[in-house]
C-alpha cells in the first residue's frame, strides 16, 4: 500500500553567518587493482586473537588515509576480499562475522549499474593474517560459494550498502562483535586495505588502521552526500583531518574498544562511501551495523547447517531490513518570486520521510572607509529560500512551489541575476548543489 504524501511548508529565519558548505560528491571505495593469479589452498594457520596495540596512544603514519600499519595479531576477524574478472581483481575489506560468513559492502556484491549480483566464483577471500601476502602458511584462502546482497541495499542512495559472502572453507578466525552505534564525539578506529592516498596505483598488501570520530547525525545531514540518520553513521578527524576511508576500504569495519570482545574491539558500521580523491576534510560514511545485524545473523543461521551450494536459497529466505529512503530532487527552479521543487522517493529504497531545506549561500565584499582608511571586510549572506516537509512512498514524487519572502527577495537582488547555487540538504534528503539561472 502507498503512504499518501504529506508536504508543509515551513518558514525559516534568515541567518548570515552561516560559513561556506563545500559541494560533496560521492564516491564508494571499491578499486580494481592488478595482481597475480591467487590459488585456493586449505585453510592453513589459525587466526591469532590477542588484544591489538592500537589501543594504546601511539603516533599515526601516512596510512588508511593517515593511518598505520596494523601489528600482526591484530584486527584478527579482518577480511581481504578479492573479486577476480580475468586479470583484473577487485579490491574491498570486510570482517568474519561466522566460520563461513563475511560481511562485507553491497557494492563490492553488485554490478552498481545493474543491480545483477557478482558471480561467486570470482571470489577470494584472505582471512587469519593482517598481511593478505604473507605465506600461505600464515594465512587461510577460500573461495566464496553464495553471494547475498542485500534487498536493502539502494544502489542510488547508497542506503544498506551491505552484502555477505559465504566461504567455501571456513575460517578460524573469530567472528566480530556487531554493536550499536554509539553518540556523537565517540572515538573510533577505522581499518581496511584502501589505498593510503588517491593516486596509488599498487595494492596495499598490510591492513592500516587510522584513528577517527563518530559525529552527530545533524552534522552528518549537513556534510555528508546521501546519508540517512536511520541507516548511516559518518565519522572526521576533526582537528587534524588527516584521517579517512579510501578506494578499496568499502566494507572495512568502524570499530570502538571493548577489551571483553574479540580482538579487543567491537564493530558499529559498514565503510561506504567516501569523497571524490579520498578528502579527508570530508566525512567517511559507513552503513550502521545494527541496522543491519538482525539480518546478519539471520543469514549466519541458515547457513550454519552448511546447506548446499546448489540448494536455492532467495534474497528473502531472511526477512531484509526496513530501511528509510533517500528523497532526491528532480528538479529546482527560481523565479517570479517563488522556488519550486520536485521530490521523488527512489523505488529502490524504503519510505522517505524528513525535510528539504534549499539555501543560497554568497560572499559579500564590503569595502568601507573607517578612521581615513580603507577597509575591506567580508559578509556570508545565507538565503533559506524553502524548507520542505515532506513524506513519500517509495516511487512517488511530489511537486511544491514556495513563495519567497519579501527579505529573501530582497537578499536575492543584491546576489546579482547571473547563476546561483541552490544547495539542497535535511533530514532524509540527498545532499546536492543546484545551479539555477534564476527568471526574475
Amino acid at each position: 500500500m502507498l503512504i499518501p504524501v504529506a508536504v508543509q511548508l515551513q518558514p525559516r529565519r534568515v541567518c548570515a553567518d552561516i560559513g561556506w558548505v563545500i559541494p560533496p560528491v560521492r564516491a564508494v571505495l571499491a578499486v580494481a587493482i592488478l595482481v597475480g593469479t591467487l590459488v585456493v589452498a586449505p585453510a592453513a594457520g589459525a587466526a591469532r586473537n590477542r588484544a591489538p596495540s592500537v589501543l594504546r596512544h601511539t603516533r599515526a603514519h601516512i596510512a588508511v588515509i593517515g593511518g598505520q600499519s596494523a601489528e600482526p595479531g591484530t584486527f584478527p576477524w579482518m577480511a581481504y576480499v578479492l573479486d577476480v574478472r580475468g586479470n583484473e581483481v577487485g579490491q574491498c575489506s570486510g570482517t568474519v562475522v561466522a566460520p563461513n560468513l563475511v560481511l562485507t559492502a553491497g557494492h563490492c556484491a553488485e554490478d552498481m549499474k545493474t543491480g545483477v549480483v557478482n558471480e561467486a566464483s570470482g571470489y577470494r577471500v584472505v582471512t587469519g593474517n593482517v598481511d593478505w601476502a604473507a605465506p600461505a602458511t600464515e594465512r587461510q584462502l577460500s573461495g566464496v560459494t553464495r553471494v547475498i546482497a542485500c534487498p536493502c541495499f539502494d544502489r542510488n542512495t547508497a542506503v544498506g550498502d551491505v552484502a555477505l559472502l559465504q566461504l567455501s572453507t571456513p575460517t578460524t578466525a573469530p567472528p566480530v562483535t556487531l554493536a550499536s552505534s554509539p553518540h556523537g564525539g565517540t572515538s573510533a578506529l577505522l581499518a581496511g586495505w584502501g589505498k593510503t592516498y588517491s593516486k596509488q596505483d599498487s595494492p596495499v598488501e598490510r591492513l592500516q588502521w587510522a584513528r577517527t570520530v563518530v559525529q552527530g547525525p545533524e552534522w552528518c545531514e549537513r556534510e555528508a552526500s546521501l546519508f540517512s540518520p536511520a541507516s548511516n553513521v559518518c565519522t572526521i578527524d576533526p582537528s587534524a583531518h588527516q584521517t579517512g576511508v579510501c578506494n578499496g576500504d568499502s566494507g572495512g569495519p568502524l570499530l570502538m574498544p571493548e577489551p571483553s570482545a574479540p580482538g579487543g574491539m567491537v564493530q558499529i558500521g559498514v565503510a561506504s562511501h567516501g569523497f571524490i580523491e579520498c578528502a579527508t576534510t570530508s566525512p567517511s560514511v559507513f552503513t550502521r551495523v545494527d541496522a543491519v545485524s538482525a539480518w546478519v545473523r539471520g543469514w549466519a543461521q541458515v547457513l550454519a547447517s552448511a546447506p548446499p551450494v546448489s540448494a536455492p536459497l532467495p534474497a528473502n529466505t531472511v526477512a531484509a531490513p526496513t530501511l528509510a529512503g533517500l528523497a532526491s530532487s528532480r528538479s529546482v527552479t527560481l523565479g517570479r518570486g517563488a522556488i519550486s521543487l520536485v521530490l521523488a522517493c527512489d523505488g529502490e529504497g524504503g519510505v522517505c520521510t524528513g525535510n528539504a531545506e534549499a539555501i543560497v549561500i554568497a560572499r559579500e565584499r564590503l569595502i568601507a572607509r573607517r578612521n581615513g582608511r580603507w577597509t575591506i571586510s567580508t559578509r556570508i549572506l545565507t538565503v533559506r529560500l524553502a524548507n520542505v516537509v515532506f513524506a513519500l512512498a517509495p516511487g512517488a514524487s511530489t511537486s511544491v512551489r514556495s513563495s519567497l519572502s519579501a527579505e529573501s527577495q530582497t537578499l536575492l537582488s543584491r546576489l546579482g541575476r547571473g547563476p546561483l547555487d541552490v544547495i539542497l540538504s535535511g533530514r532524509g534528503v540527498t545532499h546536492r548543489v543546484v545551479r539555477l539561472e534564476p527568471r526574475r
